[in-house]
């Protein structure tokens, strides 16, 4: 299998930072946005000072100000001409005083202001801020703090995600690669795993290593080793939130979700109970509308999911 280097959207993005743009790198996991992040990182190294802020599992706005505070810190101490600077800012807003929304922007605006007055060339790389849940502070709200910082000539901003931030001409949209970009030959065994895989690059590998080991893929193996973790994830639902993922699951997806036959077929119960429960599966990033249908966002959940419930495998998702 090769390496999907996805060159034609790396010297994009690159182009465009050097010409001082704010990007958004969008794809789903496993497109390959973090294989693009670090490419970007080594090539960038030198031209800009790159601060990478992740916001997967932030839940209280205490972790929030750790993580922004460590990576400005972290960064700023690599880099001679900000060290002194970022010393001093610190010192001016020390974590215990940042215990409220007004303050962390506070902050933030001294922060910008620190990093226009150095003169050098900055990236903002925020990763993952769908992920950031906090009752304190909307996202949006959070965003807009950065891209006032990204107003600053030096500032731009870099957004690794799966939803829409910026404006549509800042994205750039990995979508699935296509089987000459994986493997020099193929077969319909290969096509069959990626489109079981869903385009999905880290399943699909998993996947062809599951296959070589053991001549072929057979689902019990291959399964096995994720029961614990989607057994464990299944506390985090409702009884009916659950059975509405089983029953997407079936399908490859569901256009109506809500009409009495389907409903039906899946003891599912009240349309409006199961509208609350599409609801919050929404919101929680399980599963995903298209302007076709409903489906669920994961697909290693999903084919877990089929196998489990309906003992569906690649031959009959092929087929």
């Amino acid at each position: 299998m090769k390496e999907i280097v996805r060159k034609k959207e790396l010297e994009d993005i690159y182009e465009r930072i050097l010409a001082r743009e704010n990007v958004q790198i969008i794809g789903q996991a496993g497109s390959g946005k973090s294989h693009l992040q670090a490419e970007l990182s080594k090539r960038l190294k030198g031209r800009r000072i790159i601060f990478s802020l992740n916001f997967t599992g932030i839940y209280q706005f205490s972790e929030l100000v750790f993580r922004i505070r460590n990576c400005f810190e972290g960064a700023g101490n690599q880099n001679a001409g900000l060290d002194y600077q970022m010393r001093r800012l610190h010192q001016e807003h020390p974590a215990h005083r940042i215990q409220n929304v007004k303050s962390l922007f506070d902050y933030l605006k001294d922060l910008m202001n620190v990093l226009f007055q150095a003169g050098q060339d900055v990236v903002l790389c925020l990763e993952d801020p769908e992920f950031c849940e906090l009752d304190e502070l909307p996202l949006d709200e959070l965003l807009k703090q950065f891209q006032k910082m990204s107003t600053a000539v030096n500032i731009q901003l870099l957004v690794i995600s799966e939803q829409a931030f910026l404006k549509s001409g800042e994205q750039i949209a990995l979508l699935a690669p296509m089987p000459e970009a994986i493997w020099e030959s193929y077969g319909e065994e290969e096509l069959n795993l990626l489109a079981y895989s869903k385009g999905n690059l880290s399943f699909l590998k998993e996947l062809m290593i599951s296959v070589k080991e053991h001549q072929g893929f057979h689902a019990n193996l291959f399964f096995k080793a994720h029961h614990d973790y989607f057994f464990m994830l299944k506390n985090r639902f409702t009884s009916l939130q659950w059975r509405l993922l089983r029953a997407l699951a079936l399908n490859e997806q569901v256009e109506q979700p809500h009409a009495f036959d389907f409903l039906v077929q899946h003891n599912l119960g009240a349309a409006s109970s199961v509208e609350r429960a599409l609801r919050n599966l929404l919101d929680s990033g399980y599963i995903l509308r298209t302007e076709e249908a409903y489906q669920i966002k994961n697909p290693l959940l999903h084919r877990w999911l089929q196998h489990l419930y309906f003992q569906k495998g690649i031959s009959s998702i092929s087929n």
